[in-house]
């Protein structure tokens, strides 16, 4: 059972809609170098970057920052096609993310495949990505930097770079209404389970304990359907997780519970019944 629903949840996260990415601007090498925000590299005749490390030791090269990138979705990324040439093994492309508030975050290629696969060999053109994720503490950058970062020698190119935004839904809560929801519910499911022990123990108020128990176990299969739908619908951490978590436990405590008193409750029928036959 809980193997199904694990994978059903890979399923719909792998399922989630691609929501439509937004351009911001798109990085024009000679206009950067005009404005002195091109730090490093050549520009060729056909208008791609050249960043080239002669030396066997490795080398970080900055070749642009952008200040005040005009970005206003806490997901952004920045995309382009990269090309390269005997690169030493492991190399790859960084973007730096500072923030108002002195915050410092990168992301780097370091992929086996794909967009964020590292540089290693030689390729012809492909796509790279450059993707970052903020929080809503942290709010949007007011300077990227992009460096290409070399552990040996080698030779890569970079074109038609683009800042692109891709806004988010709306959060059904934030960071701390979920840890709020988190704690309450744990607490009154917590304080719930004990009176429905304590009742069930002693063989008293069988119907409230058996509502209460099949409310619980309804309850917790609701937090886990609306937990996996909102892991579908990209809603974020603090969101799904206290969903998941809280259906999660809930189901698997008062589910088993539920056959458990059912059945104590009737031997305590018969018990009780049989007393009665005695005298």
């Amino acid at each position: 059972m809980k193997r199904l629903m694990l994978a059903s949840l890979v399923v719909l996260a792998a399922a989630r809609p691609a929501l439509p990415q937004q351009l911001v601007q798109k990085i024009s090498w000679a206009e950067l170098k005009e404005l002195g925000q091109l730090q490093g590299g050549e520009i060729q005749p056909g208008g791609e970057l050249k960043v080239e490390n002669l030396q066997a030791s490795p080398q970080q090269v900055t070749v642009l920052e952008l200040n005040r990138p005009g970005i206003h979705d806490l997901q952004y990324a920045l995309r382009g096609e990269v090309r390269y040439q005997d690169v030493a093994h492991g190399s790859y492309l960084e973007m730096w993310n500072f923030f108002p508030g002195g915050g410092q975050y990168f992301t780097r290629t370091l992929a086996d495949m794909g967009p964020m696969q590292k540089l290693s060999g030689t390729s012809d053109w492909r796509p790279f990505l450059l993707p970052f994720t903020s929080s809503a503490e942290a709010g949007f950058p007011d300077r990227l930097q992009v460096n290409v970062v070399f552990t040996g020698r080698g030779t890569v190119y970079l074109r038609r770079l683009e800042l692109v935004e891709q806004p988010g839904p709306r959060a059904w809560w934030d960071d701390r209404a979920g840890a709020w929801i988190g704690g309450l519910g744990g607490s009154a499911l917590g304080c719930l389970g004990a009176l429905i022990g304590t009742l069930g123990g002693m063989g008293k108020a069988r119907r409230l304990v058996m509502w209460l128990t099949a409310g619980l176990v309804v309850f917790g299969l609701a937090c886990l359907v609306s937990g996996a739908a909102a892991l579908a619908l990209g809603q974020p951490y603090a969101v799904y997780y206290p969903l998941l978590l809280g259906g999660l436990i809930d189901t698997a405590v008062f589910g088993p519970s539920l056959l458990v008193l059912r059945q104590r409750y009737q031997q305590a029928e018969l018990r009780k019944m049989a007393a009665m036959d005695l005298r």
